[in-house]
């Protein structure tokens, strides 16, 4: 596989995980090509589902893996197969191949960060001010710490839900983060603050770890502590650490290339960017309707039902 090609999403780590949810998952590995395919349901019937997959060598690839996901939703009466390959593929060749594209479900750009430069260059590449920050935080009376304790997820939970409800994003619950906890690629990071004598968590995050790449998955820091900067410290140290682990890339996880403010990923992207590295884009989120019948009937009910559950949030 080329680099950056296999998703942390795309490995075995997630299937256990996901397995663990209660959801069916199935391997295939072919030629010069892999993918953990998750099956789904809806209200019309299954489908089959590959977050950031299938995993490519080139774009020759997909047919092959086609072949083999074809037979899969066959065998398991699928309605359709959602892919999202990180070989980047135009829309004109998708549709080529028989896909509709869908409204995306992971981020359709990334922004990551080469960790196989120097410390040097990585730092120099980030605004220097935030640089300050980390350099400081200790003089400040803050400290870092790691825990892979699942008690220790409602740290990041209260602060990721009060990040979430200001910038009006979805939150997962906190069950299906405290269940990450309890695998072996995750690990929570926590700012604590020595006020009045007492060490308090100001920020968090939780990151993904896969044997080339770290990810930053989940964080949140506290709005009313917002001046110790508290968030960047931990960032700086998440991404140093992944480089003294040996990791080569450091992946932020979504962004918008969008340059309207008013766009909801506008600041967080922003924030991310802020740190050096480069864009990373993907193909995005495409459907190849197996059922054509019900898939068509699938399309005029899922706004509908978004809609829905909109108005009952």
């Amino acid at each position: 596989m080329t680099k950056l090609n296999q998703h942390f999403l795309q490995t075995k780590a997630w299937a256990d995980f996901q397995e663990a949810e209660g959801n069916k998952v199935f391997h295939e590995k072919g030629e010069n090509f892999e993918y953990f395919a998750i099956l789904k349901s809806t209200s019309l019937g299954k489908y089959l589902f590959l977050p950031y997959g299938p995993a490519l060598a080139d774009k020759k690839a997909l047919k092959n893996a086609l072949t083999s996901l074809k037979k899969l939703a066959a065998e398991q009466n699928a309605i359709f197969i959602r892919v999202e390959p990180t070989v980047f593929f135009k829309e004109t060749e998708m549709k080529k191949l028989g896909f509709k594209k869908a409204h995306h479900i992971e981020p359709e750009n990334s922004w990551f960060i080469d960790l196989t430069q120097s410390e040097e260059d990585i730092l120099g590449a980030m605004e220097s001010r935030k640089v300050r920050y980390y350099r400081n935080f200790a003089k400040k009376g803050m400290s870092i710490r790691t825990t892979h304790d699942p008690e220790e997820i409602k740290i990041l939970y209260k602060l990721y839900t009060e990040v979430a409800a200001n910038d009006n994003f979805q939150t997962f619950d906190e069950k299906y983060l405290k269940n990450q906890m309890k695998f072996p690629f995750s690990t929570l990071y926590v700012v604590d603050l020595e006020e009045e004598g007492k060490k308090v968590p100001i920020a968090a995050a939780l990151m993904y770890d896969k044997d080339d790449t770290c990810y930053y998955a989940h964080t949140g820091a506290d709005y009313e502590h917002r001046k110790y900067n508290a968030g960047i410290i931990l960032l700086i140290k998440m991404i140093l650490d992944a480089k003294a682990n040996g990791r080569k890339f450091f992946d932020f996880w979504g962004v918008t290339t969008s340059e309207d403010p008013k766009h909801p990923w506008y600041g967080f992207s922003k924030f991310k960017m802020s740190f050096g590295g480069k864009l990373l884009t993907f193909t995005g989120t495409y459907d190849l309707p197996v059922n054509k019948g019900k898939y068509r009937l699938y399309s005029l009910l899922r706004p509908i039902n978004k809609l829905k559950r909109k108005l009952h949030k």
